[in-house]
């Protein structure tokens, strides 16, 4: 780069020079050619400066590395005198000499010893772990309800929506006969946010000694806690101060198919199931991976064929007797009285609020004496059956 701005500077001033020769010192061209020229210089001497300061630091670094050399090769000097060996002929310069050109066999049981890394009073306090710039972290299996439910936004704490219960009853008359009245019924389902919370503690000492950004550990944490719970809620929550999960509704749980034998699930209950809902809904079956390798395994009483096919294309995804399924990990595996198996259409059926985004609290005054830091995190959310024949369950016989 200097080399570029000292030719830009002769270029400058070569130009100057042609100009003043055939415009003469009181021209414009000649005005122009002088800025142009400082401006070139100015850039120059900037460089030149620059190139100067980084030379000096090269320089003063040489110097620092030498003057640590020197310093290490007198104090290995004055040890050698004192013992009345250079340090090349002490044991453990030879042992390391030995070890660096034959390696670790080469070497005696004695030289070994002063080699270990092992045991810290033979060198082990000198050598230093490594930390990986990566946390192993176990899968949590999150059940995603939220994925194919209905997701509201809420302005506020409560949501309520009304539902149609009946539809008027049409009848036949005959002619000139009066016909009779009747009218559609409606009721009302309420949702109530709940809030979902954690605070987490943590020393100042932790924030500023580890290798990890701490505070976006404990957030991205916190988020995959907090997609954990509600999940798991969602599928088996009581709806006492928290979600309705769709496996403890009553009126679907009364509802539930159950199995021809007991323990076990046939291929032929898979198929019923379907049947038990209405046409014109969108379902689909949740189960947990347990339950989907067992599933998998059945085939059909009359064709003999896996009730499990894969998807032909990437647009087609793997079906169970012939309807789409999801995957629910909270759900409960196959045993007597087990809810394994649900063919739902989740869209129309379950529906879930978010009140709020999610709220952090930092706060580092309640606990300074301790220098302890807490991250409280906030979520309002709720869900719930609001269409209870949207829901078919098939329970396993006791």
């Amino acid at each position: 780069m200097t080399t570029d701005v000292n030719q830009e500077a002769l270029v400058a001033v070569k130009a100057l020079r042609e100009t003043v020769e055939k415009f003469g010192a009181d021209s414009a061209q000649f005005k122009g050619m002088v800025d142009a020229t400082n401006v070139a210089l100015e850039k120059q001497e900037k460089a030149s400066q620059e190139f100067t300061q980084k030379l000096a630091d090269e320089r003063k670094a040489a110097e620092e590395l030498k003057e640590r050399i020197d310093g290490l090769e007198l104090e290995l000097s004055r040890k050698s005198t004192q013992s009345g060996k250079t340090y090349k002929e002490t044991p453990e310069y030879k042992a390391l000499q030995l070890y660096a050109q034959k390696g670790l066999d080469a070497l005696s049981v004695e030289q070994k010893a002063t080699l270990r890394t092992d045991i810290g009073t033979q060198g082990g306090y000198l050598t230093m772990p490594e930390m990986d710039n990566m946390i192993i972290k176990k899968i949590t299996e999150i059940s995603p309800v939220r994925s194919v439910a209905r997701v509201r936004t809420v302005g506020s704490k409560t949501l309520s929506i009304p539902t149609r219960t009946a539809i008027p009853t049409a009848t036949y008359e005959g002619e000139a006969a009066a016909g009779g009245e009747s009218n559609s019924t409606y009721g009302q389902e309420t949702l109530t946010a709940y809030r979902l919370t954690v605070t987490v503690p943590y020393t100042y000492d932790q924030l500023i000694d580890s290798e990890f950004d701490m505070e976006s550990e404990i957030m991205n944490d916190v988020a995959e806690a907090f997609a954990f719970t509600e999940g798991n809620k969602f599928v088996l929550g009581t709806g006492a101060k928290q979600p309705e999960g769709f496996l403890v509704n009553a009126a679907v749980v009364a509802d539930a198919r159950t199995s021809t034998t007991s323990g076990v699930i046939t291929g032929d209950d898979v198929l019923l199931l379907a049947g038990d809902l209405k046409v014109g809904y969108n379902p689909m079956y949740a189960m947990n991976r347990q339950t989907l390798a067992l599933l998998r395994t059945l085939k059909g009483s009359t064709n003999d064929h896996y009730l499990w096919q894969v998807g032909l294309g990437p647009t087609q995804p793997n079906t169970l007797a012939g309807a789409p399924y999801i995957l629910m990990q909270d759900m409960p595996s196959v045993a007597a009285n087990s809810l394994s198996l649900v063919y739902a259409d989740f869209m129309r059926g379950y529906t879930i609020i978010d009140r709020t985004g999610l709220q952090v609290i930092r706060d580092d005054v309640t606990r300074k004496k301790n220098n302890i830091i807490e991250l409280t995190f906030h979520r309002y959310n709720h869900g719930q059956v609001v269409l209870p024949e949207a829901f078919k369950i098939l329970k396993t016989k006791a």
